[in-house]
């Protein structure tokens, strides 16, 4: 987030830091990744001629409830797979300004408006 607005990159010293510490993961066509939702994560760029398909699976714990909605609604958000609904929320004291929504699904898409 960059004044408010996703961007899909972090500040330069960031980047710099983290890179210091990367791990690569690669494989072959049809491969996943696993990896936590907050996992600072970044790919080379895709000089290839085939686009580069990503799709995103979210699991949460059924009191963690988002901050602002989801730019791809889906008919299973909400859907809770294991355990039962609470109607409560864990949190602990805080203030958060909610950021101005993408106006586009795709990570790639908000990065190349924001170079």
């Amino acid at each position: 987030w960059h004044n408010g607005i996703f961007t899909g990159a972090v500040a330069d010293e960031v980047a710099q830091d983290c890179q210091k510490k990367a791990i690569t993961c690669t494989g072959p066509a049809g491969s996943v990744c696993l990896m936590h939702t907050r996992l600072l994560h970044g790919s080379a760029p895709n000089f290839g001629k085939r686009s580069r398909n990503l799709f995103i699976c979210v699991y949460s714990a059924e009191d963690a409830i988002p901050c602002s909605s989801n730019p791809m609604p889906s008919k299973f958000e909400g859907l809770i797979v294991s355990g039962e609904k609470t109607n409560k929320v864990r949190s602990i004291p805080y203030e958060i300004k909610l950021p101005q929504k993408p106006t586009t699904a795709s990570f790639f898409d908000q990065q190349a408006k924001s170079e």
